[in-house]
């Protein structure tokens, strides 16, 4: 009788347990989410037209079992699970692609892929060929990885390579090497982007290549509990960074014009601290056109930026050296659409772009 019992418990439980998680997916499949907050990404959703055809080729199929996997019940509880598993028990330093070293987490790419990169440059140089009418410089932002790879013996992609290539892409631009003016620490532990605190010594490099005063007096202010793009990827919720930006009386006077919305803010914006994501205190996060006036500045210089989101806290580091800098980013406003709103004849040219923009297909 007591095994009997036993073996009715047993059954009863399976049962319960199955019929539980029925009921989860069919709750998820009804009410699907959309992006996942913890990863920053859209998530997978149902086929929208199920067709024979798509049936015979294998498409619907794929698509559903993507679906399954994004919206499976508790997805975030068992990715949890499986990183401690790996990173804790095991000892691995590696889950998904994403590394953990000394606290710092940083996605690895073995290779950069040569058509994302040739069609990114390929962009760059028609922007450089339409619009760079001055003086112009090229600058590199490493990921984490290649620290990883210098220093701890991580595989990392050619940056040699890289560099070559968009030194044949923009000949006539300056470039301004700033790789060994930075450290891993130099990055947050749980995002992609840089410390603005930390790059002082490559911004120093930056206006010296570009015959500019280096900016001083700076006060820091902080903001505690960054997490970044890493921190929900990781699954293992980690400590949160401090996030720090930096001010000085030249900064404080600074305005900063959106083209799209029509705006005027200062040059950081302590609200979007707690957006989606708290890097955009730096220039009010990714906008298409910006113009920071520096109505203390001292000259009449004017520079034009071309940036991806790391310009974001490197360029506040550069205004001192002008009356105007315009903030473009390609990836939100064709290059055709500038001349409508900026005359680049005679004003000094930037590109500042990281390796990690570069090696996708980023650009308009």
């Amino acid at each position: 009788m007591k095994k009997e019992t036993k073996s009715y418990m047993i059954t009863l439980a399976y049962v319960c347990f199955t019929a539980f998680f029925a009921v989860l997916c069919l709750c998820a499949a009804f009410s699907p989410r959309e992006y996942s907050d913890a990863e920053r990404r859209p998530l997978a959703q149902l086929p929208e037209k199920i067709t024979w055809a798509g049936i015979t080729d294998g498409s619907v199929i794929e698509k559903l079992e993507d679906f399954s996997v994004d919206q499976f019940p508790l997805r975030e509880t068992f990715r949890g699970i499986k990183a401690a598993f790996q990173w804790k028990l095991l000892g691995l330093k590696e889950n998904n692609g994403l590394a953990l070293q000394d606290g710092y987490f940083a996605k690895i790419t073995p290779e950069f892929t040569e058509g994302l990169v040739q069609g990114s440059l390929q962009r760059l140089a028609y922007v450089y060929e339409k619009y760079a009418q001055g003086n112009s410089w090229v600058c590199i932002v490493p990921d984490k990885n290649y620290y990883l790879g210098r220093d701890y013996g991580y595989v990392m992609p050619d940056y040699e390579g890289l560099t070559e290539d968009v030194k044949a892409a923009l000949p006539g631009a300056a470039y301004v090497d700033i790789f060994e003016d930075l450290t891993l620490e130099s990055y947050y532990r749980t995002d992609t982007h840089w410390r603005q605190e930390a790059i002082l010594d490559a911004a120093a490099k930056l206006c010296k290549a570009m015959k500019i005063p280096v900016g001083e007096n700076y006060t820091q202010h902080t903001l505690e509990g960054f997490k970044g793009v890493y921190y929900g990827q990781s699954a293992l919720s980690p400590e949160p960074d401090t996030l720090t930006y930096l001010s000085n009386s030249m900064l404080v006077n600074c305005t900063v014009y959106d083209y799209e919305t029509g705006q005027t803010t200062g040059i950081y914006d302590r609200e979007k601290f707690h957006g989606k994501d708290g890097y955009d205190v730096f220039l009010g996060g990714t906008k298409a056109l910006l113009r920071i006036d520096n109505p203390t500045a001292e000259t009449d210089r004017e520079l034009v930026v071309f940036r991806d989101s790391f310009g974001s806290s490197m360029v506040p580091l550069l205004v001192q050296g002008y009356k105007t800098v315009y903030v473009v980013d390609i990836r939100y406003v064709h290059p055709n659409a500038i001349a409508h709103y900026v005359d680049t004849q005679g004003k000094d040219t930037l590109f500042l772009y990281s390796a990690l923009i570069l090696n996708q297909k980023a650009f308009k």
